[in-house]
């Protein structure tokens, strides 16, 4: 008898499985994307009606109108707001389905935008770009309306992600023609731009107005920076001219020299022929940088990276003065040496380049490691632990093994070779 109520279970199940539309595998895996069928109150039809202009389920249409009455109750429009309203209904929101109706909705500048604006950032991080891509028409048309709310839009390109759009053409093009508009609110630019980063476009020129825009806080730099890895992406020949442009004029330990290097990497690694213009001109003013004694050293370290990827001997003496005693407060000032991270970065570097001279360099920074100021605090650390010093020190034993990794490769006497992709290695 039980293997008959099995079987029977077994086969009404299947049938609702049958079409590729129907099956939570076929939909991403998220069973959560399929039609409300038990929302459906006693009686209800699933048959969509008009509803603030809006074509939706009467099941759906009251969630909404429910979690508009909450955030109803909450006045203000900044993100202390939104936050606040996120407390109060983001479960709810995670619950709705993400489907034709729910981006009907999303459509509708009739609904609370700050709903909506939640409702796709919790989504952002529950559907799949497959899911995304089947409903990228009506997102398109969010995307490019410019009577619906900048943070609405902005949220339907996070939503897309820089996959989709580097892949269709007409999202990209949407989204070109806001990163170009002069007039685009830092809402929307912010996030569009972050999408650009990824999927690339050639307006160089928009990019340096992008580039040398004032932000308005410090959450939109992330603008300026975006449209410094949009470039750092780009085709057109004045790209690399430009990005030299921002290593010449921005502060030397500033988050924008930090990415002009990695773009400036990613040209060099990924086309010869842009390797051989670059190189003879970038050197000498890497080997600036690494000798650079601004506070953080983002810069430097990022610099003496990409000489040891080209295999540039001359960084190995500069690399070194990273060894010497700091200044004060463990931070390089001028005529001194790095700070604690500037020491850990050094010997990575120094095994990497396979220069037999950093094994005495090397040795040196080991003997001294006890005495280091720069290392107090991870002695203090440790010993409050109860642990040794500087025996128990991760960053200690690192170096260790920094020290023997460049041992081996040059008592193997590797010579360095080019990688595409990887810059030369041992």
């Amino acid at each position: 008898m039980l293997k008959i109520l099995v079987s029977a279970l077994v086969f009404s199940i299947i049938p609702q499985f049958t079409s590729a539309e129907e099956s939570p595998a076929a939909n991403d895996g998220y069973a959560v994307e399929e039609p409300p069928l038990e929302d459906l109150e006693p009686g209800e039809s699933t048959a969509p009606y008009k509803a603030g202009g809006v074509k939706v389920s009467a099941s759906l249409r009251k969630r909404i109108q429910e979690l508009e009455k909450i955030a109803a109750g909450e006045k203000g429009q900044d993100d202390a707001a939104l936050e606040r309203i996120s407390g109060e209904i983001g479960g709810k929101l995670a619950l709705l389905r993400f489907n034709n109706e729910l981006v009907e909705v999303l459509a509708d500048r009739d609904v609370d935008w700050r709903v909506r604006y939640l409702l796709l950032r919790v989504k952002k991080f529950m559907v799949t770009s497959r899911s995304v891509e089947k409903r990228l028409p009506a997102l398109k048309t969010i995307l490019a309306d410019r009577t619906q709310h900048p943070r609405v839009r902005g949220s339907v390109a996070l939503l897309i992600s820089s996959g989709l759009a580097k892949e269709h053409a007409d999202i990209r093009e949407v989204m070109t023609a806001i990163a170009v508009d002069t007039t685009a609110p830092a809402a929307l630019l912010e996030p569009v731009m972050a999408v650009l980063g990824g999927a690339g476009i050639d307006d160089v020129d928009r990019f340096l107005e992008i580039m040398n825009r004032a932000p308005g806080s410090f959450n939109e730099v992330g603008i300026n920076l975006n449209a410094i890895r949009s470039l750092c992406r780009s085709q057109n020949p004045k790209a690399p001219e430009l990005l030299m442009k921002i290593l010449e004029e921005s502060a030397p330990d500033s988050f924008f020299n930090v990415t002009a290097i990695e773009g400036l990497q990613c040209m060099i690694v990924s086309s010869p022929e842009r390797r051989a213009a670059l190189v003879p001109v970038l050197t000498p003013k890497l080997l600036k940088m690494v000798d650079d004694r601004s506070y953080m050293g983002a810069s430097r370290n990022y610099a003496a990276e990409l000489l040891v990827r080209l295999n540039v001997r001359e960084v190995y003496e500069p690399i070194t003065r990273w060894f010497l005693p700091a200044g004060e407060d463990r931070m390089p000032v001028k005529d001194s040496g790095g700070g604690a991270a500037d020491v850990f970065w050094g010997t990575r570097l120094l095994a990497d380049l396979c220069d037999k001279r950093g094994i005495k360099a090397m040795e040196d920074v080991l003997k001294k490691y006890p005495a280091d100021t720069r290392f107090t605090w991870e002695k203090e650390n440790l010993i409050e632990r109860g642990l040794k010093f500087p025996e128990g020190s991760v960053h200690y034993k690192r170096i260790q093994e920094h020290l023997e990794r460049l041992k081996k490769c040059v008592r193997e006497n590797r010579k360095a070779t080019w990688h595409k992709g990887q810059g030369y290695r041992y």
